[in-house]
């Protein structure tokens, strides 16, 4: 397997949906390939991070979409 296909495949192997050929081929051309294997642990840490926050969601105070709006366009309108 190449990188090219290797790469078009993490995350179908990532989440186990690959057929079993397939499966094996990744894994093998992973741990044949450093560049590859990088790409993969990065997505795995951007995998994990986003469901981190996720998780934490109701931690987390995310701005009014709308005063945001407001703010935006009235700042806008100020300025011409």
């Amino acid at each position: 397997m190449d990188c090219a296909k290797s790469l078009e495949l993490l995350s179908e192997y990532h989440a186990g949906t690959l057929e079993e050929i397939e499966m094996l081929e990744v894994r093998a051309h992973l741990q044949a390939c450093p560049p590859c294997a990088d790409v993969f642990h990065d997505m795995l840490l951007i995998v994990q991070t986003a469901q981190s926050l996720c998780d934490a969601v109701d931690t987390i105070a995310f701005p009014d979409e709308d005063a945001l709006w407001r703010r935006l366009c009235a700042a806008r309108g100020s300025s011409h």
